[in-house]
């Protein structure tokens, strides 16, 4: 299902065009905050009498910024949308924070009712793109694993819009349908490391709070679509 979202985006659009009332076009930018697994210290890889230790991650503040392509009808409507997202977590160990970050592109296919003007609810499957994740501070040994990632992965996102025409403001939570295999990693615990050694980055399944703003500036459709032939969306004027 991940391998072809656009061409599942252009059905639907296409299919939906001609049936739509109106069809806008917009950027989107904003901030998340990412949730990823524990990384769980094999004490005893230190040194002798040294426990077990569990490091949750400290979230952080993401950003990411894209474009979206509203299809809206009388109440409902459907928005695809392409989003660059850039994701930051660090775990606390005892010397000094690791760094987690990862890059990806996200491609929302989300539906939409309108409660009433100008909040919306909306969800839908996110197919996400990966493109770099890291953890700072491993060491490829034959101790462990090496840091590894899938290249993409599915998510389901809910939220609320509130759409005031140009500005819109949206609140969403995404879950990863896809879970994140449990790795051993190699910390680096001699000069300038971490405070910690062997531990496993535990299974998991990604999931981000995201606040983002939108700006609309071309509508097609709407109120002068109804009131004569000299107007709709393929005249120029609406722009």
């Amino acid at each position: 299902m991940t391998k072809n979202p656009t061409l599942i985006v252009l059905f639907l659009c296409s299919f939906s065009f001609n049936f739509a009332q109106t069809l806008g076009i917009g950027i989107k930018g904003g901030v998340n905050y990412n949730s990823i697994g524990d990384f769980y210290s094999k004490g005893g890889s230190i040194g002798s009498g040294v426990p077990d230790i569990n490091y949750e991650a400290d979230n952080e503040m993401g950003t990411q910024f894209g474009i979206f392509f509203s299809v809206n009808f009388e109440k409902f409507f459907i928005r695809p949308e392409i989003n660059y997202v850039s994701l930051k977590n660090s775990y606390p160990f005892p010397t000094k924070p690791a760094k987690w970050t990862a890059q990806q592109m996200d491609v929302p296919l989300l539906f939409g009712y309108k409660i009433y003007k100008p909040v919306y609810i909306f969800a839908g499957p996110v197919f996400s793109f990966i493109s770099d994740m890291n953890m700072e501070g491993w060491e490829d040994t034959s101790y462990a694993d090496p840091f590894t990632y899938k290249n993409s992965s599915t998510s389901i996102s809910v939220g609320i819009l509130l759409d005031f025409g140009i500005v819109g403001v949206d609140f969403r939570y995404q879950y990863g349908l896809t879970s994140i295999a449990s790795q051993r990693l190699d910390m680096i615990k001699t000069y300038n490391g971490y405070g910690v050694n062997l531990g496993d980055l535990t299974e998991y399944n990604p999931s981000q709070l995201m606040i983002g703003i939108q700006i609309k500036p071309f509508t097609l459709g709407g109120d002068k679509r109804e009131k004569g032939s000299g107007s709709g969306w393929r005249n120029h004027k609406n722009l």
